[in-house]
């Protein structure tokens, strides 16, 4: 059995993978995870794959938690799986990005937006040759409520709708949060689209992800865990010879 564990700033999301399919799929606040990794990862595996943006302090917990288990520490790197990465330090790229830049390599060889909304939303540009042309990286949905929260003292937390005209203090919040993601999305899509000349593709995944998919101006395809079936695809790649 394969463990990939998806590491992020707010949740942790893993899933064991049996060689034929996912035999679970499940997630846990980070907090909640990192309390007591043990009561969550009870399953027996032989190999792990993880990507970790949740700093040092989860990766000892891991390491002491799956203490038998072989544990592969994901970096990006300058080519795998069909993804070419530009970066001048190829290891510098999140490893959730890179990993869910795979994931939608395997589902799509045209060009594509890879967007994941979480608690940081990332906007990335994959070419229909692999090529990962760059980002964009912005403060996530709930990320922006609260900030504008804590910056302020009129606007406090609270359940809005997003609508083309907001009467009240709640739906003015949630519009112009939910408009300035948009914003950031779009504004790539089309920049991409301006220089490949032909229309672009989204492949969306993330937390918030369903909440932003209804006001995307584009196809739209909805994937949960992308960044796992990133790491499975990285998983298999190193048991080829």
């Amino acid at each position: 059995m394969l463990l990939a564990i998806d590491a992020g700033n707010s949740f942790v999301k893993w899933g064991y993978h049996d060689g034929r399919t996912w035999h679970t799929q499940q997630r846990a606040a980070l907090a909640d995870f990192c309390a007591d990794p043990r009561h969550y990862l009870a399953i027996e595996a032989a190999r792990g794959i993880v990507a970790n943006v949740a700093g040092d302090r989860l990766r000892v917990l891991l390491e002491s938690a799956l203490s038998g288990v072989a544990l592969d520490w994901v970096q990006a790197e300058r080519e795998a799986c069909g993804v070419i990465n530009p970066y001048a330090q190829a290891e510098r790229l999140g490893a959730d990005r890179w990993a869910a830049l795979i994931g939608a390599r395997a589902m799509t060889h045209e060009p594509c937006i890879v967007v994941s909304a979480g608690t940081a939303l990332t906007v990335d540009l994959l070419a229909e040759d692999g090529h990962f042309l760059g980002g964009a990286i912005a403060p996530g949905l709930q990320l922006m409520h609260e900030a504008l929260a804590g910056g302020t003292t009129a606007i406090q937390p609270s359940l809005g709708s997003v609508t083309p005209l907001p009467i009240n203090t709640a739906d003015a919040v949630h519009t112009g949060v939910m408009y300035a993601l948009l914003g950031v999305i779009e504004k790539m899509a089309q920049g991409f689209e301006e220089k490949v000349k032909r229309p672009v593709g989204c492949i969306l995944t993330g937390g918030a992800a369903h909440k932003i998919a209804p006001y995307l101006n584009r196809p739209t395809q909805l994937v949960d865990n992308l960044v796992l079936e990133g790491l499975l695809l990285l998983a298999q790649k190193e048991n080829q010879p």
